[in-house]
């Protein structure tokens, strides 16, 4: 990819600029605190400081070092302990509605990865964006929550040598988009070469054989602006790129995906949790402990025991049955007593760090689409307009916008997540990459807001879906296991609560 026009512009972006803009809030283990929302830049609040604030990670470090911590014998008894306040947690919560249970969350919120903000008005996604996957479950659920989940209209958006194409990926050998590309004959016959050869791949047939190789197997000798466009996909989408993607999943994306409506709210689908515990009666709500780590569960004859820390103090409570709805990465650490290969199937899973940007300008700079790829960047994947299925193009040029930017890291970076200056100057590249392919928006930018996350996108690597899940997602009565990152190809808000459900009814008969 040439960087000429992209260089040209990211110089005009200063260091003193950029933090004179930025603020931090972020999670080095992964989510974020909610921030009040901010106002737009003046000449006053161009020079406030900026603020870091960063989630406990004390705890899961010292877990992750094998610390060995206290043991107290249980204080209290309860039917159910839930941990993990994220979406299959919420979907376990309501399941239970009337029952004997206590939900044990680290963060001083709920929503996991799912949570949405506000700037000006506003509504803007720090993790969860999206969903294309309905099952008559979630739908009848939503239908209980009074929600109704928007169509994004259109597809895609690619930027390729600073030239934007709109609705760029369609699945199409034939597509008129490849002649928009700025490459020449060549460049464009192996896109449809591509696309030819994995319209003859039967994807039912042929699940498993596919999900053992990578993905980058099915672009070797391919024009590098088709692998960078899936490299791009792929980190934002699963997190990772085509050398560590399944090539089920690559092979299903490229064919199939431009034909499935993608559904959302603004703001991504952070709306679904609070909707769902503000829809609980208060009595229900006075079961959830936040900030209320686990360090350790473990089974006792027909019990269970959960170690936490609450107001600093470790505690035990004694259940029936346990729900541990935290990804496997922190299960394989906590959880006592699992067979071999299932730990060792938990402890394969791997996770992709994973920060977000959201860039608050006072005007609206972009109408390319909901979701967006700068094909070639180096420090994000996407830019998803905030408000696209409120808005959509409809709206005054003199409006604010709020564009999201997904950074998604290679695991070998994860540690700069820890450094407040490398991870500011990686966000600074970040949005010097997105202004240089969005000529004119720099002057209109008033603030920019940065989330940390070091485990947060569980990967959709080779042999994951057929091989690692049906190990780790086995069940540990009376401890039940219900995470997004134990079924179905990607991390979905459908998969995360079908989890929950499914784990529910298992406990309710142990019970």
């Amino acid at each position: 990819m040439g960087d000429k026009w992209l260089n040209a512009s990211m110089k005009s972006l200063t260091r003193r600029s950029f933090i004179r803009w930025a603020i931090t809030s972020g999670a080095a283990l992964a989510c974020p605190f909610p921030l009040p929302a901010a106002e737009p830049a003046t000449a006053t609040s161009a020079k406030r400081p900026r603020r870091l604030t960063s989630e406990a990670a004390e705890i899961c470090h010292k877990i992750r070092d094998s610390t060995a911590f206290p043991l107290p014998a249980p204080s209290r008894a309860v039917d159910v302990v839930i941990v993990g306040a994220g979406l299959a947690g919420m979907a376990v919560a309501h399941a239970l509605a009337g029952a004997d249970f206590l939900m044990l969350e680290k963060e001083p919120r709920i929503g996991g990865n799912a949570c949405a903000e506000t700037w000006n008005g506003l509504s803007y996604c720090t993790g969860s964006a999206w969903m294309s996957f309905f099952d008559q479950r979630i739908t009848d659920l939503f239908k209980k929550w009074k929600l109704e989940p928007l169509p994004i209209k259109g597809r895609d958006a690619g930027c390729f040598e600073g030239k934007w194409i709109r609705d760029f990926w369609d699945g199409r050998v034939d597509s008129p988009r490849i002649e928009e590309l700025p490459y020449n004959d060549g460049v464009k016959k192996g896109f449809r070469e591509f696309l030819s050869e994995i319209g003859k791949i039967d994807l039912v047939k042929q699940k498993a054989k596919l999900d053992a190789v990578p993905f980058s197997n099915f672009l070797r000798g391919k024009p590098q602006p088709l692998i960078g466009y899936w490299d791009q996909f792929g980190l934002s989408n699963w997190g990772a790129d085509t050398a560590n993607s399944s090539a089920f999943l690559g092979v299903e994306a490229a064919s199939d995906w431009p034909r499935d409506t993608r559904f959302t709210f603004e703001g991504g689908l952070g709306v679904v949790p609070q909707r769902i515990f503000d829809g609980f009666p208060e009595e229900m709500q006075r079961r959830f402990l936040l900030e209320a780590p686990v360090y350790q569960v473990r089974r006792q004859g027909k019990r269970a025991l959960v170690y936490f820390f609450k107001d600093g103090q470790p505690t035990c409570l004694e259940a029936k049955a346990v729900i541990f709805c935290a990804p496997k990465l922190i299960a394989s650490r906590v959880v006592s007593g699992l067979p071999v290969k299932q730990r060792q199937a938990m402890a394969a899973m791997r996770y992709a760090p994973y920060p977000v940007y959201n860039l608050c300008f006072t005007k609206r700079v972009a109408d390319l689409g909901y979701d967006s790829y700068i094909v070639g960047a180096k420090h994000m994947s996407d830019v998803v307009q905030a408000d696209w299925v409120t808005r959509g193009r409809a709206v005054a040029a003199d409006q604010p916008q709020v564009l999201t930017v997904y950074a998604p890291m290679r695991e070998s970076e994860r540690a700069e997540l820890l450094d407040d200056d490398r991870t500011l100057a990686r966000a600074e590249r970040a949005v010097a990459e997105v202004l240089a392919a969005l000529p004119g928006a720099s002057e209109h930018l008033a603030e920019v807001r940065i989330f940390r996350r070091a485990h947060a996108m569980p990967m959709s690597t080779p042999g994951c879906y057929t091989k690692l899940q049906p190990l780790l997602r086995a069940d540990l009565p009376p401890i039940y296991f219900a995470h997004s990152d134990q079924i179905g190809e990607v991390s979905d808000l459908s998969f995360a609560m079908l989890a929950g459900i499914e784990a529910v009814k298992k406990a309710v008969k142990h019970l």
